[in-house]
């Protein structure tokens, strides 16, 4: 960790966004290995990169924290319970460490995207992705910069007196 550090230099603004594969099976097919595996990118690795990051931060009396994560925290999905578990653990971490940190300086919020189709997407199946636009009540995906411009957002100064919050982007799709 502290070679990590010490090339990078001090972190006044960190991005969370590990992922990997995300299987959507009915939780009697999932192992362990899968929760863990979850966990690690969604728990451990922002528990681990928050702790290189938080003492020049807390030297600095300013940083932010910004948590990629997901709507199903608000929402049902079906056979994506390794996801979902994990995701909800990220909203905790978020919110927890936003109070923790708040007397410091340092904001800690989160991005939540709806379903944003990417070129790993490619392969799903349109009538899958036809389904789940019909529900989004703009009628329309939301593309990456529309996750970019809410994370400079939370980068920004003018989030100053923002923290521990979850901003949903998708198209309102959670409040169906």
């Amino acid at each position: 960790m502290k070679r990590f550090a010490s090339q990078l230099g001090a972190v006044d603004i960190l991005v969370l966004n590990a992922t990997g594969n995300q299987p959507q099976i009915p939780f009697e097919e999932y192992t362990w290995q899968d929760f863990q595996t979850m966990l690690d990118f969604f728990i451990k690795s922002p528990y681990l990169l928050t702790r290189i990051c938080l003492p020049s931060m807390k030297q600095k009396q300013w940083g932010r924290i910004i948590n990629i994560s997901s709507d199903v925290c608000f929402r049902s999905v079906n056979n994506f319970s390794a996801y979902v578990t994990a995701k909800n653990g990220q909203l905790g971490f978020t919110r927890s460490m936003a109070t923790e940190l708040a007397p410091f300086g340092i904001t800690v919020n989160a991005v939540a995207p709806g379903w944003i189709p990417v070129e790993r997407h490619e392969n799903v199946p349109q009538e899958k992705k036809d389904a789940y636009q019909v529900r989004i009540p703009m009628q329309q995906w939301g593309t990456p910069q529309d996750i970019t411009e809410a994370v400079l957002y939370f980068a920004s100064h003018e989030s100053r007196f923002v923290t521990g919050q979850y901003l949903c982007i998708n198209g309102g799709f959670t409040l169906m």
